[in-house]
């Protein structure tokens, strides 16, 4: 009898031991340094990486093979992203260059120089032009096929972000303070010149899909929901507030929902309409990432070592790298999960 009772203990503890284990990952791509960000070509075949000790490479999705290396001679990579439906790509580092890169032949096809480490990095709908905006408060629109730089613009103050109106006739840059600045794409005039009505040290904004409604997060732990023209901000929709400084936000696809996540080591789900917590989803660190799938049904986040999946309430799976996990991504039907880390890994787990 003791001994059965003993092996039972035994069998006990350890359905407790690998349940607690983290599932192996089904793909790992080493680096020599911390992976910056990571991201699938748009047919999924292929996987892009950055990372710190200056390298782009691409992997192929199924076996981790190498295809492509590309060097920013030992500058640590700040964004990477795929171009032309994965035919080319765009990678930034921290000494502000930005290169443009053929695939198949692994060919610089254009780079610029850039006063200041890049904060933004983003591409126009019809991928013909690139917006840069850096820490030194420099703007400049490129033109991808040409490398010409079509438009300059500067802005003083300590910047968090910038990015292209939902229209593209603009592009716009916003500071600590909360004040916002537009600019004209076609003339590089100022055409407006705002400030958010919350007096704290703002850390993010995201507009809707028609800039007729702006989320902006702040130090404090506040959230604010805004209605506006792109040109000025209007009624205060709802604010929230987490327990901590709130690390970013994001809009669902109706916009009648926004989810943020905090140093507070929560994610919450809010109604816009009423500022109501609608969902809290509670880590055991500060929550540093997260993201809906498409349908929405599911959470993606990141907090300390773990990748997280939460269907509702409930933590469906947890994934560990070695080291902080730097960021994730769904695959599109929402069956794999790629994250990148600290730990000079790029994973890739199945959402079983």
């Amino acid at each position: 009898m003791r001994i059965f009772i003993a092996l039972m203990l035994a069998l006990s503890l350890w359905m407790v031991t690998a349940s607690a284990q983290s599932p192996k990952a089904d793909l790992t791509l080493d680096h020599d340094g911390g992976v910056v960000t990571a991201k699938w070509s748009p047919d999924e075949t292929q996987i892009l990486t950055a990372s710190e000790d200056g390298w782009v490479h691409i992997w192929s999705a199924d076996k981790g093979e190498s295809i492509l290396s590309i060097d920013h001679d030992g500058k640590p990579l700040t964004h990477a992203l795929w171009h032309s439906e994965g035919k080319s790509i765009i990678s930034a580092d921290e000494s502000g260059l930005v290169k443009y890169t053929d695939v198949e032949t692994g060919d610089n096809l254009h780079e610029w120089q850039f006063d200041g480490m890049p904060l933004t990095v983003a591409l126009n709908a019809d991928e013909t032009q690139i917006f840069v905006f850096t820490s030194e408060g420099n703007g400049v629109i490129g033109a991808l096929e040409s490398g010409e730089e079509l438009l300059t613009v500067s802005r003083s103050g300590r910047i968090v972000g910038a990015g292209w109106s939902a229209d593209e006739s603009q592009v716009r840059a916003w500071s600590e303070e909360g004040r916002i600045v537009v600019w004209d794409v076609a003339t590089g005039e100022t055409v407006a010149t705002y400030s958010l009505s919350h007096q704290g040290i703002l850390l993010g904004i995201a507009w809707n899909q028609d800039d007729t409604k702006v989320l902006a997060w702040y130090a404090d732990g506040n959230v604010g929901a805004y209605a506006t023209d792109g040109m000025s901000v209007g009624t205060r929709l709802s604010n929230v507030r987490h327990q901590s400084f709130v690390q970013s936000a994001m809009w669902s696809a109706d916009e009648s929902r926004y989810m943020s996540w905090a140093g507070d080591d929560t994610i919450r789900i809010w109604n816009t309409d009423s500022g109501q917590s609608e969902l809290a989803l509670r880590h055991e660190d500060w929550v540093t990432g997260a993201r809906w799938d498409e349908s929405e049904s599911l959470v993606l986040s990141w907090s300390h070592i773990y990748v997280y999946v939460w269907d509702g309430d409930q933590l469906v799976e947890r994934f560990q790298h070695d080291n902080l996990v730097r960021g994730a991504i769904w695959n599109r039907d929402a069956t794999q999960i790629l994250s990148w880390s600290w730990d000079g890994t790029a994973r890739v787990w199945l959402n079983e």
